[in-house]
């Protein structure tokens, strides 16, 4: 019997052990859990927020929301399969953006902190020029909020002509804007146009050195993880437009190697 007590009381001791574990695992490694959740769900929120706000001022620009541009937005609202409540929120910060168009440039600036790094304010950019662009042509006040976007966004120059041109469809320019939009669309004539496209998909200037193009590169690969860019809280299907993205990066570098 002595034997037999000190089993059940052993057996009795371990599970209270095991009790107290579940329990403490449950008050500060769930708890922590759940705060992180309500963060990522925090910061998603506003980057919506941010994102649609600054698309109603695109849409806006020219003084008019053309049926064109508005379908293009309820692209990208399916696009990011939006909740319920996001796409209450979208709508509403979309409707705002619309209302006062001239305050584009903080609009810009909060939804570049919110993109966290140069990859993901790339990824975020295109929902930009898509709305922008959404008539096949890019008039100018809407040329003039997308490039100050990108230079508040750290967007060179020349991949920003990588990404719109692709977008315009063969539109003709006109006249009283030739210059502003030739910044955009001016294509390159040197023999080395397919390296200084290359060069631009990684943010790199044309004299980039080796070793600069492999730490772009690298940097490039960890900014565009799935992990990373579903811990800083961004809507999932984000990571489609970040694979698409990566996918040009690695053919880009490796023509360059």
């Amino acid at each position: 019997m002595g034997c037999l007590g000190q089993l059940i009381r052993l057996v009795i001791l371990v599970w209270v052990i095991r009790w107290l574990w579940g329990l403490v695992r449950e008050l500060f490694v769930g708890g922590e859990a759940r705060t992180e959740s309500a963060s990522a769900k925090r910061h998603r929120l506003e980057y919506i927020y941010h994102l649609m706000g600054l698309l109603g001022k695109i849409a806006k620009a020219d003084g008019r929301v053309t049926e064109r541009e508005i379908a293009g937005v309820e692209r990208i609202f399916r696009e990011l399969q939006l909740s319920g409540e996001e796409l209450k929120l979208a709508q509403e910060a979309f409707r705002e953006g619309k209302a006062e168009p001239e305050t584009w440039r903080e609009s810009a600036q909060a939804l570049a902190e919110f993109c966290g790094n140069f990859e993901v304010r790339v990824v975020t950019f295109r929902f930009l020029a898509r709305v922008a662009c959404a008539e096949g042509d890019l008039p100018p006040q809407a040329c003039e909020m997308l490039l100050g976007a990108a230079q508040i966004f750290g967007l060179p120059l020349a991949l920003v002509q990588l990404i719109l041109r692709p977008m315009m469809g063969g539109a003709a320019f006109a006249s009283d804007s030739q210059r502003q939009r030739e910044r955009v669309y001016q294509p390159r004539e040197d023999a080395g146009a397919q390296r200084a496209r290359d060069l631009a998909l990684l943010g790199l200037a044309a004299n980039a050195t080796p070793e600069e193009i492999k730490r772009a590169y690298r940097q490039k690969v960890k900014e565009l993880h799935p992990d990373r860019l579903q811990a800083q809280g961004l809507p999932e299907t984000l990571l489609k437009q970040a694979s698409d993205r990566m996918a040009e990066i690695n053919a880009a570098y490796e023509r360059l190697k």
